[in-house]
C-alpha cells in the first residue's frame, strides 16, 4: 500500500487536486484487485491515504510519535507544502501558531438582598411545605393513620408511662390471662380511706402493699362478668340467616321491620334495594339531614340523582 501511494503520488506531483487524482485511482486499484468490488468501500482508500501522508509526517520526529511542540508542527507543514508543491488549488503557509490566552470566567453579578426579599422567599418555603404536607396527607390512607392513645378514665391521662404529665403513674402487669391496668391516682382514691397515703406511688411499691391482691382479682372478676353479659346478649338476639347488607349490615329480607325496600325505578330494568342509612350517607354533603322512607325520598330533590347514580353504577 505504502509503494503504490508513493508512486501515485511521483506520478501526479504538480497537478491540480493532486491527493483526489491520487484516491480516485488508488480506489480503482483496489477494486480492481478484489473478487468481488461491492466488498471494500471508496471512502476507505482516502482513509489509507491520509495515514500514509500522517506517517511521512512523523518519520521526521524519530524521538516521540505526537507532534505537539512548534518545531514539529513547521516541519509537518512545510512537508505537506513540499507533496503539494505545483498545485493550482493547494496552498499551505507556515504560520506559527501561539497559545490561547485563557481569562477566567466573570463572577456572577450579586444583588443585595433586602429585607423584604428575605421574607417572601421564606414565606414561598414555608407555603411549598404546606402543600407538600396536605398532599401527603391526602395520599395516605385514613386506615393507616397512627392511632392516638386511650385516656385514662381516673386520672385524664394519656394511657402511656411516657406522654402524661407526672400527676400519676401508669403501668401494664399481667399475671397468667389477667392483665392488668395500674394507675397510681385510681388506687390511691379506692384505698386511700384505708391508709394508702401515696398518690404517685410507684407499681414496684404498689406491689409490696396488702392492697395489690386485690387488684388483679377484680380485673379478673370484671372481665368474667363481662364475658358473660355478651355471651347473654348473644344467645337472646336471633343471628341473621339470610343476605346482609353492605353498609349498614341488617339482613335485606323483605318485611314491615325491615328498614330495606325492594323496588326499581320507572322505565329502569332490574330490582333496586332502597338502604335508607346508605342514601343518607351519599347525599349527607348535599343537604339531606335524616333517613328518609322511600315514600319520603321519592318526593325528594335526591331521587332524581340516586337513580342516575344507581344507573350509572349498574352499568359498570
Amino acid at each position: 500500500m505504502k509503494e503504490t501511494i508513493d508512486t501515485l503520488l511521483k506520478k501526479h506531483h504538480g497537478k491540480k487536486d493532486m491527493l483526489k487524482l491520487v484516491d480516485q485511482e488508488y480506489a480503482a486499484m483496489v477494486h480492481s484487485s478484489c473478487t468481488d468490488p461491492n466488498s471494500m468501500l471508496h471512502s476507505t482508500t482516502r482513509l489509507h491515504i491520509s495515514q500514509y501522508v500522517r506517517h511521512l509526517a512523523k518519520l521526521l520526529n524519530t524521538s516521540s510519535s505526537l507532534n505537539t511542540s512548534q518545531e514539529k508542527l513547521v516541519e509537518t507543514q512545510q512537508l505537506w507544502y513540499s507533496l503539494t508543491e505545483g498545485s493550482d488549488t493547494t496552498s499551505v503557509p507556515v504560520t506559527t501558531v501561539t497559545p490561547a490566552v485563557m481569562l477566567p470566567p466573570a463572577p456572577p453579578p450579586t444583588t443585595p438582598m433586602t429585607h423584604m426579599a428575605v421574607e417572601k422567599i421564606v414565606e414561598e418555603i414555608m407555603e411549598r411545605q404546606q402543600q407538600q404536607l396536605q398532599q401527603q396527607q391526602q395520599q395516605q390512607p385514613t386506615e393507616q393513620k397512627k392511632k392516638q392513645t386511650k385516656t385514662c378514665l381516673a386520672c385524664g391521662q394519656p394511657k402511656s408511662r411516657y406522654e402524661n404529665d407526672g400527676s400519676s403513674i401508669h403501668f401494664f402487669y399481667q399475671q397468667g390471662p389477667v392483665r392488668y391496668f395500674y394507675c397510681s391516682t385510681k388506687v390511691f382514691t379506692t384505698y386511700s380511706a384505708e391508709g394508702l397515703t401515696n398518690q404517685r406511688m410507684p407499681f414496684q411499691d404498689f406491689m409490696e402493699t396488702e392492697f395489690f391482691q386485690r387488684e388483679p382479682e377484680a380485673t379478673k372478676k370484671r372481665v368474667e362478668e363481662k364475658g358473660q353479659q355478651k355471651r347473654k346478649r348473644s344467645d337472646t338476639q336471633p343471628q341473621p340467616t339470610g343476605r346482609l347488607c353492605r353498609f349498614c349490615k341488617m339482613e335485606l329480607k323483605k318485611g314491615p321491620n325491615s328498614p330495606h325496600v325492594h323496588t326499581g325505578f320507572p322505565g329502569v330494568s332490574g330490582k333496586y334495594i332502597y338502604c335508607p342509612a346508605k342514601v343518607f350517607f351519599i347525599y349527607k354533603d348535599q343537604g339531606m339531614d335524616k333517613e328518609l322512607t322511600w315514600k319520603d325520598f321519592k318526593d325528594s330533590a335526591f331521587y332524581e340523582a340516586e337513580k342516575q347514580r344507581w344507573i350509572a353504577e349498574k352499568g359498570k
